[in-house]
């Protein structure tokens, strides 16, 4: 008996493959992608000395104690006075020899003053952060310090984003919170890949 026409005929995505490298958007290619996240190197990053220029991360491994994050709110409503938004990574930060792309993948909440819910904004792009926000390219999260107390370890909380170009997009931090200028802050780990 031959089948013809038939869903049990037809390949998932009909491209071509070759193997795991398979064609760009076939089945085989994005497993591929999926393995290659779920098993690259993943690299923590504090703020780095100079904020002003555009080398905005240091990487925990590096010589010397990490500094952490901040990230100041607003009333309600994503800090929005000078330096409430922690910039994460600049067009000059690189990590990898040989690495060409990154997506953030955790943060490690160390403190925050506020108990009550935060609302953390990801904002990446090329150009400013008002920009990127307009065209929407952003991910938020939910997050809460334990109110008890007893932050004696780094929470880590996932993320949720694209997959960004070293020296060509930036990557930005705010908070919101029932409080104003209540503070949030963290290190930020990542995930690179050659390309």
């Amino acid at each position: 008996m031959v089948i013809k026409n038939t869903q049990e005929s037809v390949k998932i995505d009909k491209l071509a493959t070759d193997g795991l490298a398979g064609v760009h958007n076939s089945l085989a290619y994005r497993v591929h992608e999926i393995e290659k996240h779920l098993h690259s190197p993943e690299r923590w990053f504090g703020k780095s000395a100079d904020q002003s220029g555009t080398n905005w991360a240091k990487m925990v491994s590096a010589t010397g104690m990490p500094t952490l994050y901040r990230a100041i709110s607003g009333d309600g409503f994503f800090g929005a006075d000078t330096n409430d938004e922690a910039k994460l990574i600049g067009l000059g930060d690189s990590a990898q020899s040989g690495m060409v792309k990154f997506d953030l993948h955790r943060i490690a909440i160390s403190a925050a003053s506020s108990t009550t819910v935060y609302v953390i904004r990801i904002v990446w792009g090329t150009g400013t952060m008002a920009d990127a926000i307009t065209a929407e390219q952003f991910s938020t999260i939910i997050v809460r310090r334990n109110p008890g107390g007893g932050e004696n370890h780094i929470m880590p909380v996932f993320i949720q984003m694209p997959r960004l170009t070293w020296g060509t997009d930036k990557v930005w931090l705010q908070c919101k919170n029932v409080t104003d200028n209540a503070t949030f802050d963290f290190f930020i780990g990542l995930h690179e890949y050659p390309g």
